[in-house]
C-alpha cells in the first residue's frame, strides 16, 4: 500500500489509518515531486489519500497564512490511479472518485475542523470534534482491517455511538465505488 498523506497538523488523525500497517512501500509527503507520486502509484496495488482537499483533489499542507496551494493528487494522477484500489479521506474525495471513475472507498465531505460544522451549521463544539475524529479514524482503521471495501459504508454507520449531529453526518459520507 502506497499513502499519500500531508503532514498537516489538522489531519494527523487519519495517521491512524496506517502507522500500524506492515505493507506500506511508501509513504508520499507534501515535500515529494509529482514524479515521486506518479511512480509511488504505478508500484502499487493499492493507495490511500488522506488530508483536507475538495472535488479536484488532494491538498498538501497549507501555507504559513493557512491557504492549500498545492494539490498532491489531481487529474494529472487519475491514469495512474484507474485501474488501483483508493481509499481516499479527503473532503469531496467521492466526487473526485465519480468524475474520473475511480474505484474504491472514498468520503464525502467529513467535518474536522470547527469553521466546517459553521459552515454546514452543525451544532458542535471543537472538543467534540477532536473526540469524535480520533474515534472515526480508529474505526475506520479497524474496518479496513476486518472487512472488505465495500462493506465499509455500512459497518461505519453502525458503529455511530453517539448519533450526534457531527456523527451521523460524518459517519454517512463513506462511499465504495466498485469496478
Amino acid at each position: 500500500m502506497t499513502v499519500i498523506h500531508a503532514n498537516d497538523p489538522t489531519t494527523n488523525v487519519l495517521s491512524h489509518l496506517y502507522e500500524q500497517r506492515q505493507n506500506i512501500s511508501a509513504r508520499i509527503m507534501e515535500a515529494s515531486t509529482n514524479g515521486d507520486i506518479q511512480r509511488a502509484i504505478r508500484c502499487d496495488d493499492t493507495i490511500m489519500m488522506l488530508g483536507h482537499g475538495n472535488q479536484y483533489g488532494l491538498f498538501s499542507k497549507p501555507n504559513k497564512n493557512g491557504e492549500y496551494k498545492r494539490f498532491l493528487i489531481t487529474d494529472r494522477h487519475v491514469q495512474f490511479l484507474r485501474e488501483k484500489t483508493c481509499i481516499g479521506i479527503w473532503c469531496y474525495a467521492n466526487k473526485f472518485a465519480e468524475r474520473y471513475g475511480l474505484h474504491g472507498l472514498f468520503s464525502g465531505m467529513i467535518i474536522s475542523e470547527l469553521q466546517e460544522a459553521i459552515d454546514y451549521d452543525i451544532d458542535t463544539t471543537k472538543e467534540e470534534i477532536d473526540e469524535e475524529m480520533e474515534k472515526f479514524a480508529c474505526r475506520l482503521n479497524d474496518c479496513i482491517d476486518r472487512f472488505g471495501l465495500p462493506e465499509i459504508p455500512k459497518r461505519m454507520r453502525g458503529l455511530d455511538d453517539v448519533k450526534s449531529e457531527l456523527t451521523i453526518f460524518n459517519y454517512n459520507n463513506l462511499f465504495y465505488y466498485g469496478y
